[in-house]
């Protein structure tokens, strides 16, 4: 949600001529302040000034996602998401290790590595 929200303050700040100094480094319009504007505007045409910039900002948030789970895949040499698996990832927390059933981090595949340097 906080991506949909900062994107509906930005729009807000830019209605007002107001953005603080940490956006308006960027820009002062959508399309320099937002990385995903143009590829939106091909997409949509005349009807994205109907688009909220709080949707954009939510469609960036996701888009960040998606290549971020693109290059774990990779460096898991996973390359459908069919193929990945609860062995392919690691929780970086022992809370959220025992709230998935997810290995920690420090703990993931430590009998291989031990095993590795007893050999």
């Amino acid at each position: 949600m906080i991506p949909g929200m900062v994107g509906k303050n930005i729009g807000k700040w830019l209605a007002e001529e107001n953005l603080p100094k940490t956006v308006s480094e960027f820009g002062h319009r959508p399309q320099e302040i937002f990385v995903h504007y143009e590829e939106l505007e091909e997409r949509y045409g005349a009807d994205m000034k109907n688009v909220p910039l709080g949707a954009i900002g939510i469609y960036s948030y996701a888009e960040k996602t998606k290549v971020g789970l693109q290059q774990l895949m990779a460096g898991s040499r996973r390359f459908n998401l069919s193929t990945i698996g609860r062995n392919d990832v690691m929780a970086l927390t022992e809370e959220a290790a025992k709230i998935s059933g997810i290995d920690f981090v420090m703990d993931a595949y430590r009998d291989v590595a031990e095993q590795i340097l007893d050999d």
